[in-house]
């Protein structure tokens, strides 16, 4: 890692102490876990929600790490005793240690050249980003993020995983406050941008659909100033109004005859889509590996950018006909003990439980289908009518089998009064106990909940 003192003093209004400790060093890495920092890593004292990295900065530094990167704010709270102890270690103090952390990421990104892809979106950045990360490896070198690490910490800490082998990078971008993506983007510096869909997010901070579509059209105005090229969903019609009012380069996807790329799903097997995609004289036909409407999209994206980056047909298809999803609990189909669970429990909003009730209708089989809902959070004050709205549509689309979960699917309940069994739980653990005398061997078993919800646990019972 090309990483040192020259780098840390371009840090704005820092401080730094004992620089001479680090003058001819070069890190290993940047950690902001004190539990995995390795010698001659560059330590970030982060607070979070549950832990203060500022707590571990002695137990790091005498471990033998040489320096770290601390609040001024900390430092000055320190007594004599507490600030000799330091005597022989460098400690960086800034205002802010995360915003120093995503200063530094930026100042490290600038020493590379490569193309880096920034994937933002209300839903499936996750699968999205894997997709087209596993299409450009058959080509490429690839940097991507694990996992969802898409925000204000997660998105320098990929940066810095940087190395001169790398040849593109896919970065997944995340928000629910206006300015974040705009300012991860400051730091990631994409040249290439791909919003994967505008839905109803993280409302009671965008407030509606409008402002979910300003927030995420972040990285369209980013890559408008610097004349970049936008992946554009042509299917969907708010990604339609955002590049209306956007001049920069476009390679379009979509269903129709107008775009660049165009695809379609021809049939489902079972649960998989079976898909086609054009791109001028090149089609790819197969069966993908993963499950639902969204998969198609995903790939999709995926096989455009392919296409875009000269990666061969043949890999393309291999790519998007083998991948299998690795995040955990995104629309992972399990098969326990003769029972189909789709596992969707590591978020929900209303376009997600739409999609997913949408693909549930089309899946063909010979059994029942179940339908677990539990709250969809940070709606703000559109929370109530959401609800509602929800329970109105899985009646409306005669399903039989809802249970419902949590304070707020109260309101799902209420809204599809009427169903043949419709089931509202206060209590998770009666909600398993119920299920478990209702479900037999080929039945589908939907789980879907925001993630503070835990509804994975209905999964874990089920197994057992």
């Amino acid at each position: 890692m090309n990483l040192g003192l020259r780098d840390l003093r371009k840090l704005k209004r820092a401080g730094i102490l004992n620089d001479g400790e680090i003058e001819k060093l070069k890190f290993s890495s940047v950690s902001i876990d004190s539990r995995n920092c390795r010698l001659k890593d560059l330590f970030f004292a982060v607070k979070g929600e549950r832990f203060d990295g500022h707590n571990f900065v002695k137990n790091v530094l005498s471990n033998g790490n040489p320096a770290a990167v601390v609040s001024k704010e900390w430092y000055k709270k320190l007594n004599n005793s507490e600030k000799r102890s330091f005597k022989n270690k460098c400690l960086i103090l800034v205002d802010d240690t995360i915003r120093s952390l995503g200063e530094l990421a930026n100042i490290y990104r600038k020493k590379f050249v490569l193309p880096v892809i920034g994937v933002a979106g209300s839903n499936g950045k996750t699968s999205t980003k894997d997709f087209i990360a596993n299409v450009l490896s058959k080509k490429y070198n690839v940097l991507k993020t694990e996992g969802n690490q898409n925000n204000a910490i997660g998105v320098p800490l990929t940066l810095f995983r940087l190395n001169p082998k790398h040849e593109i990078a896919v970065i997944e971008l995340g928000t629910n406050h206006f300015g974040e993506i705009k300012y991860l983007c400051k730091i990631a510096r994409p040249q290439f941008g791909i919003i994967t869909n505008i839905g109803k997010e993280h409302l009671e901070f965008l407030k509606n659909i409008k402002g979910v579509s300003k927030a995420e059209g972040e990285l369209a105005d980013y890559l408008k100033g610097l004349k970049g090229t936008y992946f554009l969903n042509l299917d969907d019609k708010y990604l339609m109004k955002l590049s209306d009012r956007r001049k920069m380069n476009i390679f379009s996807y979509g269903s129709s005859s107008k775009v660049n790329v165009s695809g379609k799903i021809k049939r489902f097997n079972k649960f998989y889509p079976v898909i086609e995609i054009k791109y001028n004289s090149k089609i790819i036909n197969t069966r993908l590996n993963t499950i639902g409407v969204q998969s198609f999209y995903s790939a999709l994206s995926a096989a455009a950018i392919g296409f875009y980056f000269e990666v061969p047909v043949q890999k393309i298809k291999t790519a998007i006909s083998q991948y299998k999803i690795e995040s955990a609990k995104r629309n992972q189909l399990k098969l326990l003990k003769g029972v189909w669970i789709i596992d969707d429990t590591y978020n929900s909003n209303p376009d997600s439980v739409t999609l997913a009730l949408e693909n549930l209708k089309k899946y063909k089989i010979n059994a029942s289908k179940h339908i677990i809902l539990a709250d969809m959070l940070e709606l703000g004050k559109s929370a109530k009518d959401e609800h509602y709205k929800i329970g109105r549509l899985v009646k409306k689309m005669k399903f039989d089998n809802l249970y419902t979960y949590g304070n707020e699917s109260y309101q799902t309940y209420l809204g599809a009064n009427g169903l043949k069994n419709n089931y509202y739980f206060s209590d998770k653990n009666v909600l398993i106990e119920l299920l478990r005398l209702n479900i037999k061997k080929g039945d589908v078993v939907l789980v879907k909940g925001s993630r503070s919800m835990n509804m994975e646990e209905i999964v874990e019972q089920l197994s057992k």
